[in-house]
């Protein structure tokens, strides 16, 4: 087993060049497109090493060192080569994926790179696509699959463990993505918080399906493999949303150990697939399924331990896990229990943000624990005073550690507010290891949540977080209490959100959810929305104003799958949705064009206030 010391491996490219040298001819990465080793494609550690010194090489001549570098991603194992290929030459690499244009069109501009790095077969359709945007008419171009560098004249960069290493952007479930600056030090420490809250080794084998342009699939997908030195095969999202059941026979078929995934991708794979096929499976291997990037629900982690315990699943080998692109991906996750943490609170208390613990039923709400902090320090924080709550009350989670990025690319003001919170005393911290942090800022999460024991409970974002009459509302329960009440409705495909028809009117609550036309058929229309609104009345004590029910993929999601739930109020406030079905109120247009006018003139407001407190601040610099 090959141990990795901190104190010989400060960079990115130390990891890589002493994983070559140990593990040589072991493979470390595979692909295929649906994960069954149909026309694979390997990468053994040197042969990654060797592409990365030959596309370093390329950079270098055309004078890379320190500027960004766009990475263009795509299914396949070129970009893995491409991104340390940006590190080899001491670059910046940013991580693009290729075919979503408008996540491109909000990244090229705002990463303002002069390089970039593609493949063959579509260079010429993204070089054109690049062309129609100001900041990508100039690009100078690489080719990932062939770079015309010589792997034998790479020299080393100057770099360590406080050089820029990437530029990694936010999903932009709530805002416009933004690009956290990375330094090789927050990911090389990060890497070993993931480690050590699973004890990986280089004897385990993770197969995956995560879009690798994304944090969670990056880093904890492909990076952290890398640390580790383990193999990792890898598969197309694509495929893994078209046939879900392709990713369990590709664990079952690799005899993996270890996976990570969101939480809807395990309840797709339960409501997915038939007992015959599951029988069919052995998950016995997997010691480690990771389940992060949006609230974990004890629903689907019991659904799918009941589902797959024919195919000799673990229930224990669940592991919720909590982090953010801005504190490079992991804040928490692992438990010194056998299986996940639940914890039942009682929904009144909760509306209140107070903690009251109660037995399951139909006026409580389950959280589950998203393991012990890793590397850092915790303080849960009222988002509006900036006070710390009381021991019994939820708040806003603030994060002080090593693996916290430097700040949001070009963004000075932004990098303030969400970067620079400090605590008044190191009492405040509830730290793994008892260290003293209270000098140091703190990362603003802007998700909600509460400790207890040493660990952490996410319980929602601050932006998404419904008010009604003074009760606070959490959007996901909401959600999955809408898409319960028909089979037809697809999983994971619904919205929540508020809207204020003026100023002194009381919110009013919007669901929107999806439905499989071919499961709910047009005369069931008016039940689902009906049964919509008494499940929401039964179970929240709240009115809904609006049902919608709308065609698939009309919600706007993130290029990670995220729903956007701002911007489906917006498109719902501008007309912009097109339901199938609808319940609404007489009054609904006069309330609709009530709201656009006060969101407007809240609008004014706020930029008035942002241009007459706007002043110089210093940008995170590269």
């Amino acid at each position: 087993m090959a141990k990795h010391s901190r104190r010989t491996e400060y960079t990115l490219v130390d990891v890589l060049r002493n994983r070559a040298q140990v593990l040589g001819d072991k493979v470390a990465f595979t692909f295929s497109y649906d994960g069954d080793g149909v026309d694979e494609v390997t990468l053994t550690f040197a042969e990654l090493d060797r592409r990365a010194r030959a596309i370093a090489a390329d950079l270098t001549g055309h004078g890379a060192a320190g500027e960004r570098v766009l990475v263009l991603c795509r299914p396949g194992l070129d970009h893995i080569a491409g991104f340390f290929g940006c590190l080899y030459a001491g670059a910046v690499a940013v991580p693009v994926h290729e075919r979503l244009a408008p996540r491109l069109s909000a990244v090229v501009p705002d990463a303002r790179a002069r390089l970039a790095l593609g493949v063959t077969q579509t260079h010429s359709e993204i070089m054109t696509a690049l062309d129609a945007l100001d900041e990508g008419r100039d690009l100078v171009w690489g080719l990932m699959d062939a770079p015309a560098g010589d792997p034998d004249a790479w020299s080393p960069p100057v770099v360590d463990d406080t050089t820029t290493a990437m530029i990694q952007y936010t999903s932009g479930s709530t805002t416009t993505p933004k690009g956290v600056v990375l330094k090789h030090l927050n990911l090389i420490d990060n890497m070993e918080s993931i480690r050590e809250s699973w004890q990986g080794t280089d004897a385990d084998i993770a197969c995956l399906w995560l879009p690798s342009h994304h944090d969670m699939g990056l880093i904890g997908g492909v990076l952290s493999m890398v640390y580790l030195g383990c193999t990792a095969h890898l598969m197309s999202p694509t495929s893994f949303v078209k046939r879900p059941m392709r990713w369990m026979e590709a664990l079952s078929r690799r005899g993996a150990t270890y996976t990570v995934a969101p939480d809807f991708a395990y309840q797709m794979c339960v409501e997915n697939s038939t007992p015959d096929e599951r029988a069919a499976l052995d998950l016995s291997h997997l010691r480690t399924a990771m389940n992060g990037a949006e609230p974990v629900r004890a629903g689907t982690l019991s659904a799918f331990a009941e589902a797959f315990a024919v195919a000799g699943f673990d229930p224990g080998a669940f592991e919720p896990v909590y982090g953010l692109a801005e504190a490079t991906l992991l804040v928490s996750g692992g438990s010194d229990q056998a299986a996940p943490k639940v914890m039942h609170i009682d929904r009144t208390a909760l509306a209140a943000d107070e903690i009251v613990e109660t037995e399951p039923g139909e006026h409580s709400m389950a959280i589950v624990s998203c393991g012990r902090l890793r590397g850092g320090a915790a303080l849960i924080v009222d988002p509006v005073t900036q006070r710390r709550c009381g021991d019994g009350d939820i708040g806003e989670i603030w994060w002080a550690a090593s693996s916290v990025g430097q700040g949001y690319w070009g963004r000075p003001e932004s990098t303030e507010q969400t970067f620079g919170a400090f605590v008044d005393s190191p009492d405040n911290f509830d730290s793994p290891d008892g260290s003293d942090d209270s000098e140091a800022p703190c990362l603003r999460t802007g998700d909600l949540g509460f400790l207890r024991a040493g660990e952490l409970y996410v319980a929602g974002r601050c932006k998404d977080l419904i008010v009604i009459r003074g009760g606070h509302h959490y959007p996901h329960e909401i959600e999955h209490t809408a898409l319960a009440v028909h089979p037809g409705l697809l999983t994971g495909r619904a919205a929540a959100f508020a809207f204020t028809p003026g100023v002194r009117q009381v919110e009013q609550l919007v669901v929107v959810v999806e439905a499989d036309r071919a499961k709910v058929d047009p005369a069931e229309h008016d039940t689902v929305l009906e049964t919509i609104h008494e499940r929401v009345a039964q179970r929240f004590g709240l009115q809904v104003h609006s049902v919608l029910v709308v065609e698939p993929m009309s919600i706007p999601t993130t290029s990670s799958g995220k729903i956007q739930r701002g911007e489906c109020r917006r498109r719902f406030l501008a007309g912009e949705l097109a339901p199938v079905a609808t319940r609404r109120p007489a009054t609904a247009a006069d309330d609709i064009a009530a709201a656009r006018q006060f969101d407007q003139a809240q609008a004014a407001a706020e930029f008035v206030r942002a241009a007459l407190a706007s002043r110089s601040q210093r940008q995170p610099q590269l």
